[in-house]
């Protein structure tokens, strides 16, 4: 990216919402669960902001070499690996903060 933006950018880190569908080999998850997405828990202190290996919340390349969108997304994708399932009464406050 060179420091450039892209052309469509979406802002926002704290993503939470209903799971609309998933892959056959999810298991943590099923479509109309509440989720939020997290950090990946990998290392004991949870630095995410230092992670070698850190992709940027929006506006950056994934992994895939796509561009990442944030929370102000209509729609994500987002591995298993990286969900939050909240209890179906959890207020959409509470859950956000709970993601980080």
């Amino acid at each position: 990216m060179n420091g450039a933006c892209p052309p469509i950018l979406v802002p926002g880190h704290e993503r939470v919402g209903v799971v609309t569908e998933v892959g056959r080999k999810v298991k943590k998850c099923q479509k109309g669960n509440k989720a939020g997405v997290g950090s990946c828990r990998s290392c004991e202190s949870c630095s995410a902001n230092y992670c070698p290996k850190m992709v940027l919340t929006y506006a950056a390349p994934d992994k895939d070499g796509s561009i990442t969108y944030g929370g102000y997304s209509n729609e994500m994708v987002c591995n298993e690996h990286f969900v939050i399932r909240f209890p179906e009464n959890m207020p959409l406050l509470e859950q956000l903060s709970i993601v980080r």
